[in-house]
């Protein structure tokens, strides 16, 4: 029987730089472990606090969010409203409270700092060379991200410079491109911890895995 429950979740994060893939990946998770568990996906996008606040949203996940989910109870926290006419780059939105459940993936730039790395059961790091994220960011989000994506990349390397997630990573997944077999490591990560009940702290050595 699985160790795993709402009162005491598996909590993946998902972490990388700016379209590395965090939220396909998640999406994918989240449809193959349905079928059996009870899945919540937390995108920390709703917490960012505009295009200045990478860092005072990474707090308010650290603070406030992850580890009342962590200890099973409900976490309550006001998201951002990135479409309010209200600011230049949106305004403080909706108040909303997440349940824990058996499984909750938490996917966003700065889901693996330091502060949270301990109650992660797993943390996987997404890398994508540097023009591919941009086009793919692009595609994306279009006009509202292209005057942004230099200052955003800036707090994203300020993150880096001061604690190297990629360092801390259970899983690394390297590709040019979303690739199917990466998609499939790490569920089968997943998976197995499900399946077993231990976490990869529980095995002999905890390091990055390159499929």
């Amino acid at each position: 029987m699985s160790r795993y429950s709402s009162a005491h979740p598996l909590i993946i994060g998902i972490d990388g730089r700016s379209g590395s893939g965090k939220t396909v990946l998640s999406t994918v998770l989240a449809e193959s472990l349905s079928e059996h568990h009870d899945v919540t996906v937390l995108r920390l996008e709703d917490l960012y606090r505009g295009w200045n606040g990478l860092q005072a949203g990474i707090e308010l996940f650290s603070h406030e969010v992850l580890p009342k989910l962590a200890a099973g109870e409900t976490a309550t926290y006001q998201t951002w409203d990135w479409h309010s006419t209200h600011g230049n780059d949106g305004a403080p939105g909706a108040t909303v409270s997440t349940e824990p459940t058996e499984v909750i993936l938490c996917e966003g730039v700065g889901a693996g700092v330091r502060a949270n790395r301990k109650l992660l059961d797993v943390l996987i790091w997404l890398r994508v060379p540097d023009e591919v994220r941009y086009d793919r960011a692009m595609g994306r989000d279009g006009d509202d991200y292209i005057e942004q994506w230099d200052n955003w990349a800036a707090q994203e390397r300020q993150m880096l410079d001061t604690d190297q997630i990629y360092d801390a990573a259970d899983l690394v997944l390297v590709a040019n491109e979303p690739d199917e077999r990466h998609h499939t490591s790490a569920l089968a990560v997943v998976t197995a911890m499900l399946n077993s009940g231990k976490t990869l702290d529980d095995g002999p050595q905890r390091g990055p895995l390159e499929p």
